[in-house]
This record gives structure tokens, C-alpha cells and sequence, in this order.
């Protein structure tokens, strides 16, 4: 067993906890982080996530068939980063969304 393969067990599970936490805790801190928001709002917000997944997975075989698989790797990896800081410094409902879409 090498250092790289632990490494990449490692990121692939941690990035699981991720996804679960993504869906699962979504609508705990709603009333904190954007009081005033409408039910309609947030029910976008928390639908986007389960909207774009299955559409990155779809838009993952065709871009590693293209890139080949490390490619299409770095583009998921760099587009998943995107999507957690938008997230993280979301000032508006709609930057919300559109991040857990990403």
C-alpha cells in the first residue's frame, strides 16, 4: 500500500462525508443564514443539489472520454471547489442555488 493510494481512499471518503452533509443539513441553519427567505426559495435551494448531481455525472463519462480520466478529474475537482466557495461566501438565495447546482 503507498502514500498516493491511502491519499486517495482518504479524499474519496472525506469527500462522501461531504455529499451527505450537503443534503442532510441543509435546512438547519435556514432562519440564521437568511432570515426572511421564502419556503419557495429554499426548497430551490435544497433541490438544485439533488438537479445537478445527475447531471454531472452525466456530463462526467462524456468529459473523460474526451480528457481522458485524469482530466475530467481535475475539471470535477476544480468545478467541485467552485461550487463549495460560492456556497461558503453566499451573500443572496440565488447564489445558493446556483452554487449547489454546481
Amino acid at each position: 500500500v503507498t502514500m498516493p493510494l491511502v491519499f486517495a481512499i482518504v479524499v474519496a471518503a472525506a469527500s462522501q462525508f461531504l455529499v451527505g452533509y450537503n443534503t442532510g443539513v441543509m435546512n438547519a441553519p435556514a432562519n440564521v443564514v437568511f432570515p426572511g427567505h421564502s419556503t419557495l426559495s429554499w426548497s430551490l435551494a435544497v433541490a438544485a443539489f439533488a438537479v445537478g448531481g445527475p447531471l454531472g455525472a452525466v456530463m462526467g463519462g462524456r468529459m473523460a472520454d474526451s480528457r481522458g480520466r485524469r482530466g475530467a478529474l481535475l475539471i470535477d475537482t476544480w468545478t467541485f471547489l467552485l461550487g463549495g466557495l460560492l456556497q461558503t461566501f453566499a451573500l443572496d438565495m440565488v447564489t445558493i442555488i446556483v452554487s449547489r447546482f454546481i
